[in-house]
């Protein structure tokens, strides 16, 4: 088995692609097929990498998460730097006017996204000059038997996002 993605969802989907890809830097996954799928728009609204819900298949896509909704959305899977086989974010909104569920980082389940860096003070400048707040100062943390420097951020609907630079260049788990 190998991990192949998480989902973030979000509100409005063109300021969270505008995030994850302008501010984290992350590219959109392409291919011959995708940002054309799909419902309410022309092409030309339709971001590199976009997929959307095609007629008929939200129900099906509602039923297989377990939610009454129409399953309709706006999504994209997303990378870090060369690695095209993932794991991805897997960015989706959903276009079915329900209310968003409130979540905390004490909530059972996926609380925050952890994104390991290789330059932590580069990557805090970029979201300084993207104007994104930190949580706090970076912190330099042991886990296990290795020492990292680590920072948290929250995306446009605040999820909990992680930056974390091995402090010791260890392999981790050794």
């Amino acid at each position: 088995m190998q991990f192949f993605h998480f989902n973030v969802v979000c509100s409005d989907f063109d300021k969270s692609y505008d995030f994850y890809t302008k501010v984290l830097g992350m590219t959109p996954l392409t291919s011959s097929n995708a940002g054309t799928a799909g419902g309410g728009r022309e092409s030309s609204d339709i971001r590199p990498g976009e997929g959307r819900s095609r007629p008929g298949d939200g129900k099906q896509i509602a039923e297989l998460l377990g939610y009454e909704g129409s399953g309709d959305y706006r999504g994209c899977f997303l990378y870090f730097g060369t690695h095209r086989s993932g794991g991805y974010i897997d960015l989706l909104e959903w276009d079915d006017n329900l209310p968003p569920v409130e979540r905390n980082p004490r909530n059972v389940g996926l609380s925050r996204v952890a994104i390991r860096v290789d330059n932590m003070d580069e990557e805090l400048a970029r979201l300084k000059e993207h104007g994104v707040p930190l949580l706090s100062e970076p912190k330099e943390l042991t886990l296990g038997v290795t020492k990292v420097r680590v920072v948290c951020f929250r995306d446009p609907d605040g999820v909990l996002l992680e930056y974390l630079e091995f402090v010791e260049q260890r392999a981790w788990g050794e």
